[in-house]
Protein backbone atom coordinates (compact mmCIF):
# COMPACT_ATOMS: atom_id res chain seq x y z
CA UNK A 1 0.00 0.00 0.00
CA UNK A 2 2.54 2.76 1.05
CA UNK A 3 6.38 1.59 0.88
CA UNK A 4 9.77 3.56 1.50
CA UNK A 5 12.63 2.16 0.30
CA UNK A 6 15.82 4.20 1.55
CA UNK A 7 14.22 7.39 1.55
CA UNK A 8 15.77 10.84 2.75
CA UNK A 9 14.69 14.39 2.27
CA UNK A 10 17.12 17.30 2.70
CA UNK A 11 15.33 20.92 3.02
CA UNK A 12 17.64 23.61 1.14
CA UNK A 13 19.52 25.64 4.23
CA UNK A 14 19.20 22.49 6.18
CA UNK A 15 22.70 20.71 7.08
CA UNK A 16 20.23 17.67 9.14
CA UNK A 17 17.88 15.89 6.96
CA UNK A 18 14.11 15.93 7.51
CA UNK A 19 14.14 12.05 7.22
CA UNK A 20 17.13 10.12 6.81
CA UNK A 21 16.96 6.69 5.30
CA UNK A 22 14.03 5.29 5.61
CA UNK A 23 12.66 1.96 5.02
CA UNK A 24 9.12 0.92 6.09
CA UNK A 25 6.00 -0.37 4.42
CA UNK A 26 2.27 0.25 5.66
CA UNK A 27 -0.21 -2.04 4.64
CA UNK A 28 -3.65 -1.96 3.91
CA UNK A 29 -6.37 -1.69 6.04
CA UNK A 30 -3.93 -0.48 8.97
CA UNK A 31 -4.79 2.20 11.02
CA UNK A 32 -0.69 3.66 11.78
CA UNK A 33 0.42 6.77 14.24
CA UNK A 34 3.10 8.67 13.45
CA UNK A 35 4.43 10.40 16.41
CA UNK A 36 7.15 12.43 17.80
CA UNK A 37 7.93 15.60 18.82
CA UNK A 38 7.99 18.62 16.69
CA UNK A 39 10.43 18.71 13.70
CA UNK A 40 11.19 15.15 13.85
CA UNK A 41 9.65 14.25 10.23
CA UNK A 42 5.70 13.52 10.41
CA UNK A 43 4.69 16.05 8.49
CA UNK A 44 7.50 16.21 5.93
CA UNK A 45 6.60 11.84 5.72
CA UNK A 46 3.05 12.89 5.01
CA UNK A 47 3.51 15.40 1.97
CA UNK A 48 6.27 12.37 0.54
CA UNK A 49 3.08 10.33 0.30
CA UNK A 50 0.35 12.51 -1.45
CA UNK A 51 3.36 13.75 -3.65
CA UNK A 52 3.95 17.16 -2.31
CA UNK A 53 7.06 16.73 -2.00
CA UNK A 54 9.99 14.98 -3.58
CA UNK A 55 12.89 12.90 -2.14
CA UNK A 56 16.27 13.63 -2.57
CA UNK A 57 17.31 10.34 -2.26
CA UNK A 58 15.04 6.71 -2.44
CA UNK A 59 11.87 5.80 -3.76
CA UNK A 60 8.09 5.88 -2.60
CA UNK A 61 5.19 3.82 -3.70
CA UNK A 62 2.07 4.37 -2.91
CA UNK A 63 -0.90 1.82 -4.18
CA UNK A 64 1.32 -0.18 -6.46
CA UNK A 65 3.15 3.55 -7.91
CA UNK A 66 6.22 4.88 -7.97
CA UNK A 67 5.48 8.57 -7.37
CA UNK A 68 8.91 9.36 -9.03
CA UNK A 69 7.61 8.38 -12.12
CA UNK A 70 4.55 10.07 -12.04
CA UNK A 71 4.40 13.36 -14.14
CA UNK A 72 2.76 16.57 -12.13
CA UNK A 73 0.02 16.09 -14.84
CA UNK A 74 -1.19 12.97 -13.70
CA UNK A 75 -0.74 14.04 -10.21
CA UNK A 76 -4.46 15.16 -9.13
CA UNK A 77 -5.61 12.19 -10.78
CA UNK A 78 -3.45 10.04 -7.82
CA UNK A 79 -4.47 12.06 -5.43
CA UNK A 80 -8.19 10.97 -6.12
CA UNK A 81 -7.52 7.95 -4.30
CA UNK A 82 -6.00 9.77 -1.37
CA UNK A 83 -8.13 11.89 1.66
CA UNK A 84 -6.11 14.13 3.31
CA UNK A 85 -7.49 15.75 6.96
CA UNK A 86 -5.92 18.54 8.76
CA UNK A 87 -5.24 20.40 12.00
CA UNK A 88 -6.85 23.51 10.89
CA UNK A 89 -9.94 22.18 9.04
CA UNK A 90 -9.28 24.22 5.82
CA UNK A 91 -12.62 24.71 4.99
CA UNK A 92 -14.61 27.09 2.95
CA UNK A 93 -15.84 29.82 4.60
CA UNK A 94 -18.19 30.90 2.30
CA UNK A 95 -19.78 27.76 1.48
CA UNK A 96 -22.02 25.45 3.35
CA UNK A 97 -21.55 22.19 5.10
CA UNK A 98 -23.05 20.55 1.76
CA UNK A 99 -20.89 22.62 -0.55
CA UNK A 100 -17.76 22.60 1.11
CA UNK A 101 -17.97 18.23 0.94
CA UNK A 102 -19.52 18.53 -2.88
CA UNK A 103 -16.20 20.51 -3.75
CA UNK A 104 -13.94 17.73 -4.47
CA UNK A 105 -16.55 16.37 -6.01
CA UNK A 106 -17.15 19.20 -8.47
CA UNK A 107 -13.29 19.68 -9.11
CA UNK A 108 -13.29 15.63 -10.50
CA UNK A 109 -16.46 16.31 -12.48
CA UNK A 110 -18.61 13.86 -10.47
CA UNK A 111 -22.33 13.89 -11.89
CA UNK A 112 -24.93 15.96 -9.87
CA UNK A 113 -27.31 12.78 -9.21
CA UNK A 114 -23.58 11.65 -7.81
CA UNK A 115 -23.08 14.54 -6.02
CA UNK A 116 -26.86 14.66 -4.53
CA UNK A 117 -26.98 11.12 -2.75
CA UNK A 118 -22.91 11.02 -1.90
CA UNK A 119 -22.61 14.00 -0.30
CA UNK A 120 -26.07 13.22 2.67
CA UNK A 121 -24.52 10.05 2.60
CA UNK A 122 -21.52 11.12 4.14
CA UNK A 123 -22.50 13.58 5.99
CA UNK A 124 -24.60 11.15 7.90
CA UNK A 125 -22.19 8.88 8.28
CA UNK A 126 -19.57 11.87 10.25
CA UNK A 127 -22.92 12.46 12.60
CA UNK A 128 -24.12 15.52 10.60
CA UNK A 129 -26.74 14.84 9.06
CA UNK A 130 -29.44 17.45 8.58
CA UNK A 131 -26.66 20.01 8.91
CA UNK A 132 -25.96 20.41 5.49
CA UNK A 133 -27.10 24.23 5.34
CA UNK A 134 -25.29 25.22 8.06
CA UNK A 135 -21.87 27.48 7.64
CA UNK A 136 -18.93 26.88 9.08
CA UNK A 137 -18.71 30.00 11.13
CA UNK A 138 -22.41 28.24 12.66
CA UNK A 139 -20.59 24.99 13.24
CA UNK A 140 -18.86 24.11 16.25
CA UNK A 141 -14.52 22.96 16.41
CA UNK A 142 -15.83 19.26 16.51
CA UNK A 143 -18.10 19.71 13.93
CA UNK A 144 -16.10 21.60 11.23
CA UNK A 145 -13.77 18.69 11.94
CA UNK A 146 -16.12 16.60 10.63
CA UNK A 147 -16.88 18.44 7.72
CA UNK A 148 -13.27 18.13 6.94
CA UNK A 149 -13.35 14.35 7.29
CA UNK A 150 -16.65 14.57 5.55
CA UNK A 151 -14.53 16.08 2.36
CA UNK A 152 -12.34 13.94 2.38
CA UNK A 153 -14.24 10.23 2.30
CA UNK A 154 -16.85 11.32 0.31
CA UNK A 155 -14.59 9.92 -3.21
CA UNK A 156 -13.97 6.87 -0.61
CA UNK A 157 -10.12 6.76 -0.88
CA UNK A 158 -7.99 4.30 -0.26
CA UNK A 159 -6.01 6.26 2.14
CA UNK A 160 -6.49 9.03 4.40
CA UNK A 161 -3.76 11.11 5.68
CA UNK A 162 -4.55 13.07 9.08
CA UNK A 163 -2.35 15.86 10.00
CA UNK A 164 -3.07 16.47 14.36
CA UNK A 165 -6.66 15.81 13.46
CA UNK A 166 -7.57 16.46 17.08
CA UNK A 167 -4.86 19.37 17.87
CA UNK A 168 -7.66 21.80 18.24
CA UNK A 169 -10.11 19.78 19.87
CA UNK A 170 -11.05 19.24 23.44
CA UNK A 171 -10.83 15.87 24.74
CA UNK A 172 -14.27 14.57 24.78
CA UNK A 173 -14.57 15.42 21.04
CA UNK A 174 -11.14 14.44 20.14
CA UNK A 175 -12.93 11.06 21.35
CA UNK A 176 -15.55 11.31 19.22
CA UNK A 177 -13.19 12.26 16.19
CA UNK A 178 -11.04 9.27 17.00
CA UNK A 179 -14.29 7.25 16.67
CA UNK A 180 -15.14 7.97 13.47
CA UNK A 181 -11.63 7.64 12.42
CA UNK A 182 -12.20 3.87 13.90
CA UNK A 183 -14.85 3.56 11.75
CA UNK A 184 -13.40 4.95 8.57
CA UNK A 185 -10.88 2.39 9.00
CA UNK A 186 -12.87 -0.83 10.10
CA UNK A 187 -14.54 -0.06 6.30
CA UNK A 188 -11.32 -0.85 4.97
CA UNK A 189 -9.15 2.55 4.44
CA UNK A 190 -5.68 2.84 5.15
CA UNK A 191 -5.51 5.47 8.17
CA UNK A 192 -1.74 7.13 8.50
CA UNK A 193 -2.41 9.83 11.82
CA UNK A 194 0.34 12.22 12.91
CA UNK A 195 -0.50 13.19 16.53
CA UNK A 196 1.14 14.42 19.32
CA UNK A 197 -1.98 12.71 21.79
CA UNK A 198 -0.22 10.44 23.68
CA UNK A 199 -3.90 9.19 25.65
CA UNK A 200 -5.58 8.76 22.28
CA UNK A 201 -2.30 6.83 20.81
CA UNK A 202 -2.15 4.41 24.33
CA UNK A 203 -5.61 4.13 24.20
CA UNK A 204 -6.00 3.00 20.89
CA UNK A 205 -3.33 0.37 20.71
CA UNK A 206 -2.60 0.37 17.29
CA UNK A 207 0.81 0.32 15.29
CA UNK A 208 3.14 3.00 16.27
CA UNK A 209 5.76 4.47 14.17
CA UNK A 210 8.36 7.04 16.27
CA UNK A 211 10.44 8.85 14.12
CA UNK A 212 13.32 11.50 16.09
CA UNK A 213 15.44 13.78 14.58
CA UNK A 214 14.19 12.16 11.27
CA UNK A 215 14.95 8.30 12.11
CA UNK A 216 12.63 5.95 13.04
CA UNK A 217 13.39 4.56 16.45
CA UNK A 218 10.78 2.62 16.93
CA UNK A 219 8.02 0.73 14.84
CA UNK A 220 5.84 -1.55 16.93
CA UNK A 221 2.15 -3.08 16.17
CA UNK A 222 -0.55 -2.70 19.19
CA UNK A 223 1.49 -0.09 20.97
CA UNK A 224 1.33 2.91 22.97
CA UNK A 225 2.46 6.39 22.39
CA UNK A 226 5.90 6.18 24.67
CA UNK A 227 5.79 2.26 24.79
CA UNK A 228 9.35 0.92 25.59
CA UNK A 229 10.72 -1.85 24.65
CA UNK A 230 10.29 -5.26 26.77
CA UNK A 231 13.45 -5.88 29.00
CA UNK A 232 15.62 -9.12 28.55
CA UNK A 233 13.55 -12.50 29.41
CA UNK A 234 10.34 -10.43 29.49
CA UNK A 235 7.25 -11.05 27.62
CA UNK A 236 5.63 -8.20 25.73
CA UNK A 237 1.89 -7.86 27.55
CA UNK A 238 -0.45 -8.03 24.90
CA UNK A 239 -3.64 -6.00 25.37
CA UNK A 240 -7.12 -8.43 25.40
CA UNK A 241 -10.41 -7.17 24.29
CA UNK A 242 -12.19 -8.23 27.62
CA UNK A 243 -14.25 -5.05 28.65
CA UNK A 244 -12.96 -3.42 31.26
CA UNK A 245 -15.75 -2.66 34.43
CA UNK A 246 -15.80 0.04 36.99
CA UNK A 247 -14.83 -1.72 40.61
CA UNK A 248 -17.26 -2.12 43.08
CA UNK A 249 -17.55 0.66 46.00
CA UNK A 250 -15.65 -0.79 49.19
CA UNK A 251 -18.22 0.10 51.66
CA UNK A 252 -22.33 0.39 50.66
CA UNK A 253 -24.08 3.51 50.52
CA UNK A 254 -26.60 1.99 53.07
CA UNK A 255 -24.26 1.59 55.38
CA UNK A 256 -22.29 5.02 55.07
CA UNK A 257 -26.11 6.54 55.24
CA UNK A 258 -26.25 4.44 58.70
CA UNK A 259 -22.97 5.05 60.21
CA UNK A 260 -22.80 7.31 62.95
CA UNK A 261 -20.18 9.94 62.74
CA UNK A 262 -16.18 9.27 63.58
CA UNK A 263 -16.32 12.65 65.61
CA UNK A 264 -19.04 14.49 67.58
CA UNK A 265 -18.07 18.11 68.63
CA UNK A 266 -17.97 18.40 72.19
CA UNK A 267 -20.04 21.06 74.13
CA UNK A 268 -17.81 24.09 75.23
CA UNK A 269 -19.56 26.03 78.43
CA UNK A 270 -17.91 28.80 80.00
CA UNK A 271 -18.47 32.22 81.18
CA UNK A 272 -18.75 33.47 77.73
CA UNK A 273 -20.65 31.41 75.71
CA UNK A 274 -23.39 30.94 78.82
CA UNK A 275 -23.87 34.50 78.27
CA UNK A 276 -24.09 34.98 75.04
CA UNK A 277 -27.03 31.92 75.08
CA UNK A 278 -28.27 33.96 77.65
CA UNK A 279 -28.82 36.88 75.28
CA UNK A 280 -29.92 34.74 72.53
CA UNK A 281 -33.01 33.27 74.41
CA UNK A 282 -33.98 36.51 75.85
CA UNK A 283 -34.27 37.83 72.57
CA UNK A 284 -36.13 35.16 70.76
CA UNK A 285 -38.27 34.70 73.90
CA UNK A 286 -42.30 34.95 73.94
CA UNK A 287 -42.55 38.33 74.95
CA UNK A 288 -45.87 38.58 77.69
CA UNK A 289 -47.94 41.82 76.55
CA UNK A 290 -51.04 43.52 78.32
CA UNK A 291 -53.98 44.50 75.51
CA UNK A 292 -54.75 48.19 75.67
CA UNK A 293 -58.27 48.71 77.70
CA UNK A 294 -60.75 51.79 76.94
CA UNK A 295 -60.65 54.73 78.26
CA UNK A 296 -64.08 54.05 78.65
CA UNK A 297 -63.98 50.75 80.24
CA UNK A 298 -61.63 51.09 83.07
CA UNK A 299 -63.52 53.41 85.18
CA UNK A 300 -66.30 50.68 85.01
CA UNK A 301 -64.21 47.51 85.35
CA UNK A 302 -62.53 48.78 88.49
CA UNK A 303 -59.13 48.18 87.44
CA UNK A 304 -56.26 50.40 87.23
CA UNK A 305 -53.92 50.47 84.44
CA UNK A 306 -51.00 48.76 84.62
CA UNK A 307 -47.96 51.01 85.85
CA UNK A 308 -44.39 51.09 83.92
CA UNK A 309 -42.32 48.32 85.72
CA UNK A 310 -45.58 46.27 87.23
CA UNK A 311 -46.56 42.80 86.13
CA UNK A 312 -49.10 42.01 83.99
CA UNK A 313 -51.85 39.45 84.44
CA UNK A 314 -51.22 36.10 83.61
CA UNK A 315 -54.55 35.47 81.82
CA UNK A 316 -53.69 38.62 79.15
CA UNK A 317 -50.29 37.19 78.17
CA UNK A 318 -50.10 36.76 74.38
CA UNK A 319 -47.35 35.54 72.39
CA UNK A 320 -45.80 37.90 69.84
CA UNK A 321 -45.17 37.37 66.25
CA UNK A 322 -41.58 37.79 64.27
CA UNK A 323 -43.23 41.20 62.82
CA UNK A 324 -44.42 42.58 66.23
CA UNK A 325 -40.55 41.80 67.65
CA UNK A 326 -38.84 43.63 65.21
CA UNK A 327 -40.90 46.42 65.69
CA UNK A 328 -43.04 45.78 62.20
CA UNK A 329 -46.09 45.73 63.67
CA UNK A 330 -48.15 46.96 66.84
CA UNK A 331 -48.45 44.21 69.53
CA UNK A 332 -51.71 42.61 69.51
CA UNK A 333 -52.20 43.05 65.95
CA UNK A 334 -53.36 46.34 64.10
CA UNK A 335 -55.90 48.56 65.41
CA UNK A 336 -58.32 50.95 64.41
CA UNK A 337 -56.59 53.75 62.89
CA UNK A 338 -53.03 51.87 62.49
CA UNK A 339 -53.27 51.84 58.98
CA UNK A 340 -50.91 54.74 58.15
CA UNK A 341 -48.12 53.08 60.28
CA UNK A 342 -48.24 49.53 58.68
CA UNK A 343 -45.06 48.48 56.97
CA UNK A 344 -44.80 47.36 53.67
CA UNK A 345 -47.92 46.89 51.55
CA UNK A 346 -51.53 46.60 53.77
CA UNK A 347 -54.00 46.10 50.65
Amino acid sequence: MIRFDAVTKTYPGQARPALNDLGVEILRSEFVFLVGASGSGKSTFLRLILKEDKPTRGSIHVLGQDLGSISSRKVPYFRRDLGVVFQDFRLLPNKSVFENVAFTLRVIGKSRGFIQSAVPETLKLVGLDGKGKRMPHELSGGEQQRVAIARAIVNKPQILLADEPTGNLDPVTSAGIMTLLERINAGGTTVVMATHEAGIVDQMQRRVIELVAGDIVRDERSSGYGASLPESGDEAKVPTDEPITSAAPKVPIEVMREAQPLYVEPEVHDDVTDAAAAITAAATASVPITPAADDDAAPSSGKRPARPGSKPDATAHEHLTLAERLGLRAPGGPREGDDDQEVGPTK
